[in-house]
């Protein structure tokens, strides 16, 4: 316990005496650790309600959560070259039944993304907030009722929605990587980041 209560006041110390450095006009500017011309690749699993759902159907069932792959490229905007990027997305997820007569409902989502870098002054953080908008492809497999189905387009569905993320980057090209949202579903991103 000793131990806790002491990285956390390290942890809030380090915060207070970043932040005092900060200055408001910071935001306009791209965080120490990215460059106008960066290209970052985020590489990691997504867990959203949707795998929640489906990881919790019983025995015999499977589920595999979202592997994400996003790419943003650094897009300095207007005068001030304001510190925005726009990128893209695609992943894959799939649950289904191992047992007699197995099937399985594959999702394979994809979309563009655009967003904003925060600069709070810390040299290693990039904290920012991204919009994504994109459709998430749906077919089957094995024996199930869901062949029966005549209009797959049906549960195809257009996602659009909000994130904030932040990457930490331990050296010059690499890091690590989580976002919070809403993209159709809550969810949870976590995984690598690189930097090139």
């Amino acid at each position: 316990m000793k131990k806790i209560i002491i990285i956390s006041i390290l942890l809030i110390s380090f915060s207070a005496v970043s932040l005092s450095a900060w200055e408001p006009n910071d935001l306009t500017k791209f965080p120490a650790c990215m460059t106008p011309s960066d290209w970052i690749l985020n590489l990691g699993v997504s867990f959203d309600t949707q795998w929640i759902s489906d990881a919790s159907r019983g025995n015999d069932y499977y589920s595999i959560p979202y592997v994400r792959l996003s790419f943003d490229r650094n897009l300095p905007i207007g005068e001030r070259k304001l510190p925005f990027f726009l990128g893209g997305i695609v992943g894959y997820s799939s649950y289904g039944y191992s047992g007699n007569n197995p099937w399985a409902h594959h999702y394979i989502p994809f979309g563009v993304r655009f967003g904003y870098h925060f600069n709070f002054g810390v040299d290693k953080l990039d904290v920012y907030a991204v919009t994504t908008a994109g459709y998430r492809i749906h077919f089957f497999t094995g024996d199930s009722f869901f062949n029966n189905r005549t209009n797959l387009d049906a549960i195809n569905d257009f996602r659009v929605g909000v994130n904030i993320g932040a990457r930490w980057f331990v050296s010059k090209g690499f890091g690590f990587w989580a976002e919070a949202g809403y993209v159709g579903d809550l969810n949870l991103d976590i995984g690598f980041a690189f930097k090139f």
